[in-house]
């Protein structure tokens, strides 16, 4: 392969750009295009402007069967992230293609993110700046709760629920986690309780998620789950917006069944404005800019575009992602 006729595209929408470290990055072995659409879904031109594509960093789009039937050379798909479940691993397996993301890249970025919003619930801070923007100082006056000696449970421990954890111990929180698929060590090493799930939900007074989604994980968190949940329980999504089922938490708080929610990923993204979350005054709501820092942005994009340049060199990536190597069942 002559790595000055490989071609890399960079795949992404008008609203989440990619830093431009990557371009640098691979530019100095390889031809970079430009892709860059209003919504992340496949057009008639896109087929086409794919087809010399060796590569795809992507940071927001649906990797499909299409796209990858559009790109006929194609030989790595860089995620510009942790989650892959926006790819098709079927159709990358059936044609050899490799995946990689970038798993440690943006890690701290969405444990601040989980504990800025466990605080802005507590102590109602979104709240509170609106009611003062709208002239209702006494009312933004409400009093909060401590995060002292609450009991926090985190479902999946991994990479950022660990970071999650260290945080709430050091406010004094009692913290408690589920993953069937850590070691208990790993618990036992950061002072947390392992618990089944159902015993989390019935326990915590905030419960902040952290997994993949995959079949397994999807609505994960139904109406049967928050009916376990305290009364004056909170929950927090970070991952992904199908580990809850929408419905049943918009219903869990109209109806009282938990305090609060903050969230930062949604079913469908963008969140439209019709949807029940945005008339409940007791949900914070963030743009899926948990990961995004300006540091773990960059940090993303240069992990993915070297992975890129290693494979289309014919080395072995950091951070290849193999299905059959995860502790957990896809």
């Amino acid at each position: 392969m002559v790595e000055g006729s490989v071609t890399v595209v960079l795949l992404t929408t008008e609203d989440s750009p990619i830093h431009p470290i990557a371009e640098e990055i691979l530019k100095e072995r390889f031809r970079v295009k430009h892709i860059t659409t209003p919504k992340p879904s496949i057009d008639e031109k896109l087929p086409g402007e794919l087809a010399e594509a060796d590569g795809i960093l992507v940071r927001t789009w649906d990797i499909t069967e299409k796209v990858i039937e559009a790109a006929p050379g194609l030989k790595v798909i860089g995620i510009h992230g942790i989650g892959v479940d926006r790819v098709d691993l079927d159709a990358a397996e059936k044609r050899g293609i490799i995946v990689t993301n970038t798993p440690l890249a943006n890690t701290m970025a969405v444990a601040e993110h989980t504990f800025g919003l466990i605080l802005s619930l507590l102590r109602r801070i979104s709240s509170s700046d609106r009611l003062i923007r709208e002239g209702r100082w006494k009312e933004a006056r409400s009093v909060g709760k401590l995060l002292m000696n609450m009991t926090v449970g985190i479902v999946g421990f991994g990479n950022v629920g660990t970071r999650v954890a260290k945080r709430l111990r050091a406010f004094e929180a009692k913290v408690l986690a589920h993953d069937p698929y850590v070691p208990l060590e790993r618990f036992e090493e950061s002072g947390v309780r392992s618990v089944n799930l159902e015993d989390l939900l019935r326990e915590s007074d905030i419960v902040t998620l952290h997994v993949p989604l995959t079949k397994f994980t999807k609505h994960m968190i139904g109406e049967q789950e928050l009916r376990m949940m305290r009364k004056e329980a909170f929950i927090v999504n970070t991952s992904r917006g199908s580990i809850i089922d929408e419905n049943a938490l918009s219903l869990a708080l109209s109806d009282g069944w938990i305090s609060g929610a903050a969230l930062d990923v949604f079913e469908e993204e963008p969140l439209e404005q019709d949807s029940p979350l945005i008339q409940l005054s007791n949900v914070v709501l963030t743009p899926h800019t948990a990961g995004s820092t300006d540091e773990s942005l960059k940090r993303m994009a240069e992990t993915a575009a070297r992975d890129i340049a290693k494979v289309l060199g014919g080395e072995k990536p950091l951070h290849q992602y193999r299905r059959y190597l995860l502790p957990y069942p896809v």
